[in-house]
């Protein structure tokens, strides 16, 4: 399952046709005219064992020490065989084996029963042979019978032990048998029979039992009809007995027409190990054996076709040849065989035209073969299947006792063990869990299915009734444990069943969860399908996956808003040819939602509805630190326009311009609660936003020695107070602001200028931690050359700042790159690659920067100019926007979102928490899990655009103990740190697993 080739979890058509063949079986029949098949199951509880007339092998017979068997077989197939047991007492008139057997006064013989003729053989059951016995052909061509499947077993029980229930025969179906065959014991019920020890069983009765030997194809569907050779005896069609027949197929095939063990009784499980493969036909090309140092092997293809090859040797090797207009002309093929768990034809598909030609290089280690599928290729099976969820799935109880009746009838070289997973038995005094079986060899096993989960010592004593809490309710969980060839090749090529063990447990609330947490619950959902894997599960499960965002995109997300207390994203974009520029992204169910706000900045205009006043292309952005958590929008296209945006209302609204023109400005809130715009235009000044007024206060000149800084200068507020730009041009500068702007230090970085103009690289302040909260800034990626592959770190907390080079990026970014800050403290990059997926996305931690950046998932669209990526309150990421050089493709273009490592891990929960908190202040939040919880953060809402996100900020809170169901913690001291208005509240484990976010305001 899900093995190399078959990642989808199928099998490609190609494969199963080289693998398919028509079997040929032992078919016990229910009377001695070989009317009706016997339509029991082989195991009970296999709930992929096909119906009888579609199974390998045909029959197990069930027998005790006393009994005699009488087996008659008749041949219904085209060709001479025999029927050969092992392990019993019998004459050579039973033996069966080519060509020492006996013949009859008519010419029938013991060792080759011809087609149409029968041989009756004789079996004596004794105490020395309980244990399981494998039959099979041993006429002239064992293994090719063999390896269709004209092989069975008998197992002799203990005395005391019980065979099987048997299906209970409709009455159409029996009366039918009474009808003609009046003296027919059908006893199907032979768990009741006390007198097990004295009485003989079915099988000892004067009239021999019945076997046919015929064949059917599998492979194919399992509709129809087709019974093989069918009944022997010639004559008219007899159409009763053929409705009867087909409604006894329909009828088996009911779940409830078989017996369903209960949890007490033992399971008998006959489990053979053993090859499938179709008589040998002409392969199109063959190189065997093809060993190391021989020449290349070459092959010349004429008509257009495809062409399906495999080693015969190591089975898991296979390949494909196209032969097509268009294709090379000569492809050359590796044998690579250095790692033998790891073998393969490389490339595993090559592309030729009509009358190229192919040419395989020989291994280095082993010895192999290529060989087209036209020979068949043999598949490893369990009871004729192979792969898991067509092998065995043995359905169990846990504690539940299984009996394995384990045969191996593969008569090739290779060997085999049988291995179980969490179950043992005992042999040669130890007690083992795997056994080495050789050809022809059989054993018997007991173990006991497994549990689904081992409970804590606490939890494990609430399971008795009389201690169970009374909120305590069912919970019924299903593991599926392994059993399977340890040789890997062989597993790999489909040698394995499950045992699904089933447990139901009583659990409260807070046990579910804390078992959740702690080891997953394995809840049984009543399937039977393949689980879905994910091929880059370790790899997402260290950097997480990206998903595509369903529906439609409106417009571009050149700019991104986290709206406060809600799931919604405020996006706009270009305004340049319409009026509604905006849409809110309402993520509160899985798929999202796009919805367009009452009114637009178009509406509100003074005059109004002037498209060039509201025009918000490349605007700025900030909250403002009010209840509503109002967002404040200016500059852009209408460069000294001013909005107020509505999270609750959606509603747009005009507040009195800037002096200055603010295109491309940056616009940050203070400690104080007001906002600052900064540069953009030709403005080299700063103003001042005071909400209280809902006015801005006149410009301020900044110095000439600043005069660089004119598009979306990263700036961020220190916590002591000055202000820092990091870019993208340089020298980077730190000053104060409250009397001027004064005190300016310039701090150049090492690969100078990240931007030829104001929308290339990116820029992130690093977590802000106590007691000192060190303000650390990072700057990553931009056009210039030396920029596009390199990032830089600053600490501005040391006497003489400067900036230190980190690990370069995995790819160079020359484009518009995004950073996120992540709950877990990390930083997310994505974006500023061209081509035609979006690239990897990086991932770098501050707290090990030495290990650098690293690689992560990939993105399926590309993202270059106008582009954002925004974090959510559930801690996935948001990005969209346009691809590189494509203006408004982002209007048409999915958004794309991505969730980390932690998203699909069972996450700490806020029960409960203040909805405000000030400065400085103790607080308690509610979690089910204090003492689990080892960090408290605060994460401000992201407000993006052109890969500058003017607002995102983690401060990570003093923690002051736990009680028994909260986390006691202490808000940030003041407004440098954590500038007033609503943040995203995150309780994290030990491990970085961070809650979801939720919303809280610091005033």
């Amino acid at each position: 399952m899900r093995n190399p080739g078959h990642e989808d979890g199928t099998i490609p058509l190609a494969e199963v046709d080289a693998r398919r063949l028509d079997a040929l079986i032992y078919r016990e029949y229910l009377d001695p005219g070989y009317l009706l098949p016997k339509p029991d199951k082989l195991v009970l509880t296999d709930i992929n064992e096909p119906v009888f007339a579609h199974r390998v092998p045909g029959t197990v017979i069930y027998t005790h020490p006393g009994d005699h068997l009488h087996i008659k077989v008749v041949n219904g197939d085209t060709m001479p065989h025999s029927f050969h047991v092992h392990g019993l007492s019998y004459g050579i008139d039973s033996d069966g084996s080519w060509p020492f057997g006996t013949q009859s006064t008519d010419g029938r013989r013991s060792d080759e029963i011809c087609p149409g003729q029968y041989w009756v053989y004789h079996f004596t059951i004794t105490d020395e042979m309980k244990g399981a016995w494998p039959f099979h052909d041993h006429a002239r061509h064992i293994a090719e019978s063999i390896n269709r499947g004209l092989f069975g077993g008998i197992v002799v029980l203990p005395r005391a032990h019980r065979p099987p229930h048997r299906m209970v025969l409709p009455p159409m179906v029996a009366s039918y048998l009474k009808s003609k065959f009046e003296d027919l014991k059908l006893d199907h019920d032979d768990h009741e029979r006390d007198d097990r020890d004295t009485e003989p069983v079915a099988h000892d009765a004067p009239a021999p039992a019945a076997v046919l030997l015929g064949g059917h194809e599998v492979g194919g569907s399992h509709g129809g009809h087709e019974h093989g050779a069918g009944h022997v005896l010639t004559g008219p069609i007899d159409f009763d007995l053929r409705a009867r027949r087909d409604f006894l197929e329909e009828w088996s095939q009911l779940h409830y027409a078989h017996h369903r063990p209960p949890h007490t009784e033992i399971l008998h499980v006959p489990m053979f190990i053993h090859q499938m493969s179709k008589v040998k036909g002409a392969a199109a090309f063959n190189k065997s054996p093809f060993s190391p140092g021989d020449a290349p092997f070459e092959v010349v293809f004429g008509a257009a076709g495809t062409f399906g090859y495999h080693c015969e040797i190591h089975t898991s090797m296979q390949g494909t040849v196209v032969v097509e207009p268009g294709g090379l002309a000569e492809a050359v093929v590796a044998i690579i065989d250095a790692d033998p768990m790891h073998m393969r034809f490389d490339p595993l598909e090559v592309h030729i035209q009509p009358g190229g030609n192919v040419r395989w290089t020989a291994g280095t280690v082993h010895t192999h073969t290529v060989t087209e599928n036209g020979a068949g290729l043999p598949s490893f099976c369990l009871n004729g299947r192979s792969f898991i969820g067509n092998t065995p799935t043995i359905v169990a109880h846990a504690g539940q006792t299984i009996h394995w009746y384990v045969f191996n009838l593969d008569l090739g070289m290779g060997w085999h063990n049988f291995h179980v997973h969490g179950q043992r038995w005992k042999f040669a005094n130890e007690t083992i869990d795997s056994r080495s079986i050789g050809p022809a060899e059989s054993f018997v096993v007991e173990t006991t299915a497994p549990p689904v989960i081992l409970l804590p010592a606490d939890i494990a004593a609430t399971q008795d009734p009389k201690h169970r809490p009374r909120d305590a309710r069912a919970y019924h969980l299903r593991g599926d444990f392994l059993f399977h060839c340890h040789v890997e090749m062989h597993m790999m090529q489909g040698l394995a069943g499950l045992v699904r063990s089933k447990q139901t447990v009583w659990l409260t609330a807070d046990q579910a969860r804390r078992l959740r947490a702690e080891s997953g619950l394995a809840l049984d959902d009543g399937s039977n399908t393949c689980p879905t894997v994910d091929d880059h599960r370790c790899e997402e499960f260290n950097c997480g996956k990206w998903e595509l965002v369903p529906g439609a995109t409106d417009v571009c997300m050149m700019h991104a808003i986290l709206l406060p207390n809600t799931q919604r994203v405020l996006l706009f974009g270009y305004g340049d040819t319409r009026d509604d520029l905006s849409r809110v992204w309402d993520y509160s169910t899985a798929a999202g939602s796009l919805v367009t706000p009452p009114n637009q900045p178009f509406d509100v205009t003074i005059p109004l509805h002037s498209r060039p006043l509201a025009n918000i292309w490349s605007a700025e952005h900030a909250f403002v630190n009010d209840v509503a958590g109002t967002v404040l929008v200016h500059g852009g296209f209408t460069p000294r326009e001013s909005f107020f945006f509505d999270p609750a209302t959606l509603q747009w609204s005009r507040v009195v311009p800037t002096t200055d023109e603010r295109f491309y400005s940056s616009t940050l809130t203070l400690a104080d609660g007001k906002l600052m715009t900064l540069f953009g235009s030709a403005s080299k000044s700063i103003e001042i936003f005071d909400p209280s007024t809902g006015t801005w206060a006149p410009p301020v000149a900044t110095p000439g020695a600043m005069a660089h800084h004119q598009y979306y200068p990263w700036t961020y507020q220190l916590p002591g107070g000055k202000l820092f730009i990091a870019g993208p041009h340089e020298p980077t500068q730190r000053f104060d602001w409250t009397t001027g702007v004064t005190n300016v230090e310039s701090f150049p970085t090492i690969a100078g200028n990240r931007s030829t103009g104001g929308e290339r690289g990116t820029s992130v302040l690093l977590p802000l931690r106590p007691p000192s909260y060190t303000p650390q800034v990072l700057i990553a990626g931009g056009d210039p050359a030396p920029a596009q592959q390199t990032a830089e770190i600053i600490d501005l907390s040391v006497a003489t700042p400067g900036w230190t080079a980190l690990p370069n990026l995995n790819r160079p970014r020359m484009h518009q790159v995004n950073t996120v800050l992540l709950p877990d403290g990390r930083i997310f990059l994505a974006g500023g690659i061209d081509g035609t997926d979006g690239g990897p996305a990086e991932i770098f931690d501050p707290r090990n920067p030495g290990a650098g950046w690293e690689l992560c998932a990939t993105m399926s669209i590309p993202r270059g100019y106008h582009s954002a990526a925004i974090l959510l309150a559930d801690g996935s990421v948001l990005m969209g926007g346009d691809r590189p050089g494509a203006w408004k493709s982002g209007e048409t273009t999915a958004h794309e979102r991505y969730f980390p490592w932690y998203y699909p891990l069972a996450r700490p929960e806020i029960s409960a928490a203040p909805t405000s908190v000030g400065y400085g202040t103790s607080f308690d939040i509610q979690t089910p899990t204090p003492a689990g919880i080892t960090e408290v953060v605060l994460l401000r809402p992201g407000a993006v655009t052109h890969g500058w996100n003017q607002s995102q900020r983690l401060v990570e809170c003093v923690r002051l103990g736990n009680t028994a169901t909260a986390v006691q913690v202490q808000a940030p001291p003041n407004g440098n740190i954590a500038p007033p208005g609503y943040y995203l509240l995150f309780i994290l484990t030990g491990t970085r697993i961070p809650s979801n976010g939720r919303w809280i305001r610091v005033i």
